[in-house]
């Protein structure tokens, strides 16, 4: 009898053997898959080396940096806008801020002494055609002789009323006067010009001096900038003046710590009169501190300075509206409320004649009072 077959060991548990996992998780090899594992690791390495990597100086805090900036001079801040990209647009999207601290901080006395003219898109579109006429009522009462160290002013950029003339000429004295200090300081005679010529050296003088003049009246930087040269010019000039002993007259007091503080704070002391206007070269060598727009209180013993304000801009307007209306109409004698330059953002009016829309631009409306 043959012997019985044992069963297999598959067949003692239920009829089937024990299963081998032989599964693996599938190779991912999506191209969005790759995009994202490159991402990652460029995340990983990149702050890895952020915490390695020195800090900037735009990493500080708004405040600190603030604070760092308004201690620079304008010629600094110059400087610092061509290191890069980054720290130039900084620079000027809080241009105004800045240098509006940094004013505060080195000119206060030279601010309020050079004020700027008002740009012709503030004055009021009707007055206009009258800044602009060559034959202006109001040119009678100033000198407008052509000067070689002044270039003319921009009737299509800025207002050339009597008072913002006056401004625009005393920013270009600035520029031409600091131009020649080292002949000054080293004695070397500044080239003269006979009159009736203008000469290519000078004319290019001119040009320059004119489109620093030009920026600064809308960039607050160019115009901190010109506060800054003049400080340097009046400071080599007061230093020039006081050690020529055969100068007799009163100087400002001046220490090697005031210079280097780099600020117009003796500027407040009591002094010689800063006024004298520069017309011409020739009187560089004996100009020692240009303020215009300032005077000395004997009885008070302080510098009493022009209104900040545009009052005086705005009454020269009104005055040249009243002078054309009177030269244009000479028998209308209504008092009407005619609109004024706008300053600051803000409308003024004057009793000045009639209407200035029948002033200045419809003359053939009016009627004879």
């Amino acid at each position: 009898m043959p012997p019985t077959k044992e069963p297999a060991a598959q067949d003692t548990e239920g009829g089937l053997s024990p299963v081998e996992d032989l599964t693996q998780p599938l190779a991912l090899r999506s191209k969005r898959t790759e995009r994202r594992r490159r991402k990652l690791e460029k995340l990983a390495n990149n702050s890895k080396s952020l915490a390695l990597r020195p800090i900037g100086l735009l990493d500080f805090p708004y405040e600190l940096l603030m604070n760092i900036l308004e201690l620079l001079p304008p010629s600094d801040l110059f400087a610092l806008c061509r290191v890069s990209r980054p720290l130039r647009a900084f620079l000027l999207a809080e241009e105004a801020s800045i240098v509006r601290r940094v004013v505060n901080l080195r000119y206060p006395i030279l601010e309020r002494c050079f004020l700027r003219p008002v740009l012709m898109r503030d004055v009021e579109p009707a007055i206009q055609p009258l800044l602009r006429s060559p034959d202006r009522p109001d040119l009678n009462l100033s000198h407008r002789a052509a000067h070689q160290n002044i270039p003319p002013p921009d009737d299509a950029f800025h207002c050339t009323c009597l008072t913002c003339v006056v401004r625009w000429n005393a920013l270009c004295a600035v520029v031409d006067f600091a131009r020649w200090q080292d002949n000054l300081d080293n004695g070397v005679p500044i080239p003269t010009i006979p009159r009736g010529t203008l000469p290519s050296w000078n004319r290019d003088l001119l040009a320059r001096n004119r489109h620093v003049v030009l920026n600064s009246l809308i960039r607050p930087l160019w115009y901190a900038r010109i506060l800054e040269i003049h400080l340097g010019a009046t400071t080599r000039s007061i230093r020039r003046h006081s050690l020529n002993k055969a100068d007799r007259r009163p100087h400002f007091r001046l220490t090697k710590e005031e210079m280097r503080l780099g600020t117009d704070a003796f500027l407040q002391q009591e002094g010689p009169p800063t006024f004298d206007y520069p017309y011409s070269r020739e009187l560089y060598y004996m100009l020692e501190a240009f303020l215009p727009g300032r005077s000395w209180v004997v009885a008070d013993r302080k510098w009493v300075y022009v209104s900040q304000t545009q009052e005086w801009h705005q009454h020269d307007l009104a005055m040249l509206v009243r002078m054309d209306a009177t030269r244009r109409y000479p028998h209308t004698n209504s008092a009407l409320q005619v609109p004024c330059a706008r300053a600051e953002g803000h409308q003024t009016s004057r009793l000045v004649g009639d209407d200035v829309h029948q002033v200045v631009g419809a003359p053939d409306q009016v009627g004879a009072n």
